[in-house]
């Protein structure tokens, strides 16, 4: 006669079952997996927890809160669905759930019933992750948001002064100066910038020269990133880990003449972006411009997203 599995047993093998599908991208049979571990065992927090992470992946911010705090009613200690419920709070802007489980968490972000303020700082984060991703260095305002600080590629869909919400897992390790930064994916955009990108190339120009680009913008509310000297294309191994350790591979390097550069310009309006570059070219008879054009237009672009 067969052995007859336990209820906890029977629990098991739907939440685990749940994980492998969830793994394989059949997520609406992953939940019905996990909410048949619950029928087994209503006392258990772990598949409440795991359908709050489905559910966090899916950016479905209610059913994500509502799975983790189940969670943390049955088990207190589990601080991935604390996390989580932060992380689904902050994108509903449902602030006191936020300091609640940031608190839990033992992150003390202060009292208050606006949004969380909480300064971090440089942070690099994963965008468009199910795209073309392209890690990118953030200003983290609190455990869950940061604003773009760095001028994105256009492939990217993500512009300067975007306002992300992003997962709290690392995902891989960058360098500023000394210091190790975790890498965060990008969960949403949760505000759309109101800058534009914009694409230039010039040819015959020193770096001297764009020393004295970056000093005209200054002023000028414009952000300039040189992609020549700043874009590096890793593996997706490298990108994921630490591509500064000793015994990485190399990386080919896109090769480029002497005197041409690419860069990423972020500016409120085209005028905003070209006045200052003009003005340059003007006083650098050798240099020449090949290339301006905006490549992401904050009018057209199309973010979808809870405000925050």
């Amino acid at each position: 006669m067969p052995k007859r599995i336990s209820k906890a047993g029977q629990a098991f093998r739907a939440n685990e079952l749940g994980i492998q599908l969830h793994d394989e991208g059949e997520d609406d049979r992953a939940l019905a997996c996990y909410r048949e571990a619950l029928r087994f065992r209503p006392d258990w927090a772990t598949p409440w927890y795991n359908i709050g992470l489905l559910h966090k992946y899916r950016c479905e911010w209610r059913e994500s809160l509502e799975a983790n705090l189940e969670a943390i009613r049955l088990d207190p200690s589990n601080q991935g669905a604390v996390w989580n419920a932060g992380i689904a709070a902050t994108a509903l802007g449902d602030w006191g759930r936020a300091r609640s489980a940031w608190k839990q968490y033992g992150i003390d972000v202060g009292e208050g019933d606006g949004p969380v303020d909480y300064p971090i700082g440089a942070t690099p984060v994963r965008v468009a992750v199910d795209g073309k991703p392209e890690v990118i260095w953030t200003r983290r305002i609190d455990p869950a948001r940061a604003v773009i600080e760095s001028v994105p590629l256009a492939a990217s869909g993500r512009r300067y002064g975007d306002l992300l919400l992003h997962d709290g897992a690392p995902n891989g390790y960058r360098k500023i100066g000394e210091r190790e930064k975790a890498v965060f994916d990008e969960l949403q955009v949760l505000r759309a910038s109101a800058y534009s990108t914009f694409e230039v190339v010039v040819e015959d120009a020193t770096s001297a020269d764009l020393d004295d680009l970056y000093a005209r913008y200054q002023s000028d509310s414009v952000v300039v990133e040189n992609w020549t000297e700043t874009l590096h294309t890793l593996c997706k191994a490298c990108s994921e880990g630490r591509p500064f350790a000793d015994g990485g591979h190399n990386h080919e390097e896109v090769a480029r003449d002497d005197g041409s550069w690419r860069l990423g310009i972020a500016a409120l309006e085209a005028g905003q972006a070209r006045r200052a570059l003009d003005e340059w070219l003007g006083t650098k008879p050798g240099v020449k411009l090949s290339t301006f054009e905006c490549v992401l237009d904050a009018a057209a672009a199309q973010h979808t997203g809870s405000a925050a």
